[in-house]
C-alpha cells in the first residue's frame, strides 16, 4: 500500500534522537504542551514533537504532567514534563 510505503521511508529519513535531544532541551525543567515544544524549537508541523514525545514518554524520559486548554483546537491537551 502506498501510504504504508511513504509512512516507512518518512520514519526511515528521520533521524529520531536528535528530535528528541530537542524536545528534552525545550523542556529543560518547565511544563510544556506539544504545540509549545513546537513554538519554542521554531517548527510548525506537529509531526516533528509528538511522535517523539510518544518514543519519550515510553522510555521514561518524560511524563504527563496535566491538562492545559489548547486555543487553536479548543480541547485540553497533555502537558509534558521530564522525569527526575
Amino acid at each position: 500500500m502506498i501510504t504504508e510505503e511513504t509512512r516507512n521511508e518518512s520514519f526511515l529519513k528521520t533521524d529520531r534522537a536528535t528530535r528528541r535531544s530537542i524536545i528534552l532541551a525545550a523542556l529543560g525543567d518547565e511544563e510544556l504542551t506539544a504545540r509549545e515544544i513546537l513554538k519554542r524549537i521554531g517548527f510548525n508541523d506537529m509531526n516533528f514533537v509528538r511522535p517523539r514525545l510518544t518514543e519519550l514518554m515510553q522510555s521514561g524520559r518524560v511524563e504527563a504532567a496535566g491538562k492545559k486548554w489548547d486555543n487553536i483546537t479548543e480541547r485540553n491537551v497533555t502537558v509534558f514534563r521530564r522525569t527526575k
